[in-house]
């Protein structure tokens, strides 16, 4: 393995990057397994056989060329998992954000924020304690038989390891697995939305500032002075050299309260717009978004959804749409990524950005599954979750990074994926979303002549935990493999 205190090559050694970081994986099947290990030293050499199970199957960041894989997988270890497999490596010379987790009342949680059914008391469905997952398993295959044989190998694996490896189950589910939903299409979630449009570029430039470089994700990378990500000293450095950090999120997705407020609310608003319900119902669902479900961004398309801008992603805010009469300054994707908007929190004007690998779980809305468990399995990668991840999870839950949102008054929130505070609302806070238009008089939902003029929570947080993504050579040493 090189030495992680050499300089960085120019380019990156796609044999030993864990494929994920890199690909956008479009296999049409995935299952997210997670693991919890023992922490007696006895049961190292088990583990360490789980670990050489697996190894054949390890997808690296090479081009796999014309023919996919049928199956492969990809592995994540939580800073618990680390100290387990590798303890002779100092778990606090990894970022402070990674070893404390991302349910740290001091840390993470001053900005996701998780409050109620989604805190972190009740991750997992409380089947397990959110400290338990050590291992992540990524494992994606072609098709459904493809899928089941992938699994199978992973559980053989664990089985094999006389109890030092056990599965996590979180779902209710006839399972209990984080399992792919083949949704159609396949590019959309439960609220109807094209997702993943807008990625980092990812540009192979050890030197670069953009937050679309690589090397503000893969550790090891970056010529910058003062580098980050890291570790990048000692052997805490050499083991986490070519790996990214995975904030994994899963995210339940209450559909049947979105379907139900777009149209109580779009009944209401109609009138006022001037247009039907039906096309008031899509007109919401896109403010709320910033882009129209198609995909098409409100900036370029303000008055209807567009096929040639379905997946644009070459547009600002800042020439066009300073009043957001396009786009409302807290839709979810203006927050997310406020590209030239402006901001400046803490002296920086720094817009951050992540990647993202998601997939829905659970089978879409219908009459009679209404109470059937249905979201997201988030893979939000980074190269340092606090700058990245939670920086712009503290953007979605309390919107006061820009200068657009006026001093002085209630903080808004991310409209579609927000943790809403318990009530009351705090008075530093708006429950309601804010639509300029053009007339001067601003369209506020929900009703704030309602009994509720709050936004319902959505989104709730079904569990979280942080991963580093170790290169292919940290896992073949760990399972003792050349």
């Amino acid at each position: 393995m090189q030495n992680s205190e050499s300089a960085a090559p120019t380019q990156p050694d796609l044999s030993d990057i864990q494929g994920l970081i890199i690909r956008g994986y479009t296999h049409p099947c995935s299952v997210h397994m997670l693991y919890q290990f023992s922490s007696a030293p006895a049961d190292l050499p088990n583990i360490s056989g789980f670990f050489k199970a697996l190894v054949p199957y390890l997808r690296a960041a090479e081009d796999w060329g014309a023919i996919k894989p049928e199956i492969m997988l990809n592995i994540g270890l939580t800073a618990g998992g680390i100290t387990i497999v590798r303890p002779d490596l100092n778990i606090k010379a990894f970022p402070y954000t990674f070893y404390s987790g991302p349910w740290s009342g001091n840390g993470a949680q001053q900005s996701l924020m998780d409050y109620g059914a989604g805190a972190p008391s009740m991750w997992w469905n409380q089947k397990f304690p959110y400290t338990a997952v050590h291992c992540a398993i990524h494992a994606y295959a072609m098709n459904p038989d493809a899928q089941a044989n992938i699994t199978n190998i992973i559980a053989a694996a664990a089985s094999a390891s006389n109890g030092a490896v056990t599965e996590l189950l979180p779902l209710d589910s006839p399972t209990g697995r984080l399992e792919q939903y083949p949704l159609i299409p396949s590019d959309y979630i439960h609220f109807r939305y094209r997702d993943s449009i807008d990625e980092p570029d990812l540009d192979q430039n050890p030197t670069g500032t953009d937050q679309a470089d690589l090397n503000n994700f893969l550790i090891g990378y970056s010529q910058l002075p003062h580098p980050v990500p890291g570790p990048i000293t000692g052997p805490e450095g050499v083991f986490a050299k070519n790996g990214c950090y995975n904030a994994f999120r899963v995210l339940y997705q209450d559909a049947v309260t979105f379907y139900d407020f777009l149209k109580t609310e779009a009944e209401r608003i109609a009138p006022i717009i001037g247009m039907s319900v039906e096309y008031t119902i899509e007109w919401l669902a896109a403010k709320l978004n910033g882009r129209w479900r198609n995909g098409s961004p409100l900036v370029l398309s303000p008055d209807e959804p567009e096929q040639s801008t379905s997946k644009a992603t070459d547009f600002g805010y800042k020439a066009t749409d300073m009043q957001g009469l396009k786009c409302p300054f807290s839709a979810h994707t203006r927050v997310a990524n406020p590209r030239d908007e402006g901001v400046l929190v803490a002296g920086s004007t720094i817009v951050p950005r992540i990647i993202r690998r998601g997939v829905a779980y659970g089978a879409p809305l219908h009459e009679n599954n209404a109470s059937d468990d249905r979201g997201l399995i988030g893979l939000f990668l980074c190269g340092d979750i606090n700058a990245q991840f939670e920086t712009l999870y503290g953007w979605i839950n309390m919107n006061n990074f820009s200068p657009v949102f006026p001093k002085g008054q209630p903080t808004p929130q991310d409209a579609l994926i927000a943790n809403r505070p318990t009530p009351p609302v705090p008075s530093n806070m708006t429950g309601s979303f804010t639509i300029p238009m053009a007339d001067g008089t601003p369209v506020v939902v929900p009703d704030p002549q309602g009994s509720n003029p709050v936004l319902p929570q959505f989104v709730v947080t079904r569990g979280t935990a942080y991963f580093l993504l170790p290169s292919i050579s940290a896992l073949k040493e760990i399972a003792g493999v050349e």
